[in-house]
């Protein structure tokens, strides 16, 4: 997760520098760096973050269900032991 922060940060300072127009204006010359493939790699990496934050949510929620469950069927268990 860090890692693609830190590709974010990178790839939005170059956005910025392209956009302002001193990144090739320094004569930082990439043949494959354009400002739209700039552009392109950040919504990228934005929707991997994206993708992995909403991952790691599901899964959270998921043992949150699983252990409810546990803690529901736990008081099912000593209601009926009451009964008895």
């Amino acid at each position: 997760m860090i890692g693609w922060i830190f590709i974010l940060v990178i790839l939005a300072i170059l956005s910025y520098l392209s956009q302002v127009g001193i990144l090739f204006a320094l004569q930082i010359r990439f043949p494959f760096l354009t400002a739209s493939l700039i552009n392109i790699l950040t919504l990228v990496c934005f929707g991997a973050v994206l993708f992995r934050i909403l991952g790691r949510m599901r899964k959270r929620e998921k043992e949150n269900f699983i252990k409810r469950i546990q803690k529901l069927e736990k008081e099912l268990q000593a209601l009926k032991a009451k009964e008895k």
